[in-house]
């Protein structure tokens, strides 16, 4: 049986590779990564709902519901535009991805359906073992590094 020092390294080394896939998805030069660039989805003829990606980077006010100039749009929509733009701006950075993963983290049901892993270790250590909770391990390693810190002074006395 693994210990529950263990299992909370291993819940901190899944939660960074979470972090870190995040990060390669959201700071990739894509479409959809672009402060300008904007989802527009219609019903076509055939009754379908189609998507198209559309750049506002001319416009006075970057936003679909305030009103556009239709000669100022551009269609962005494949990853060889955005690789070419100069005009190309990230929409996150590395400490907005980070509150993106703590707000998934935070409501349950997304958590259980993108992270099953995470729910699974914080399950574990949930589950008192021998009567041992993690707060009461934590109190007795911080008594401990005390105790150690008293008589690691005395015997440099």
């Amino acid at each position: 049986m693994r210990t529950p020092g263990t299992i909370y390294k291993k819940l901190r080394e899944v939660k960074y590779r979470h972090l870190i896939n995040l990060y390669r998805k959201y700071l990739r030069r894509t479409p959809e990564n672009c402060k300008y660039n904007y989802q527009y989805i219609f019903t076509g003829s055939d009754g379908y709902k189609h998507e198209i990606r559309l750049c506002l980077l001319h416009q006075e006010i970057p936003d679909l519901g305030s009103g556009i100039q239709l000669n100022l749009v551009d269609v962005c929509s494949e990853p060889k535009h955005s690789i070419d733009c100069n005009g190309f701006i990230l929409r996150h950075n590395k400490e907005s991805i980070k509150k993106i993963l703590e707000n998934e983290l935070q409501d349950t049901d997304l958590k259980l359906k993108i992270y099953p892993d995470i729910c699974a270790l914080e399950w574990v250590l949930e589950r008192p073992a021998l009567g041992v909770t993690i707060e009461g391990l934590q109190k007795f390693w911080f008594a401990l590094k005390q105790k150690w810190v008293i008589l690691n002074e005395r015997y440099k006395k």
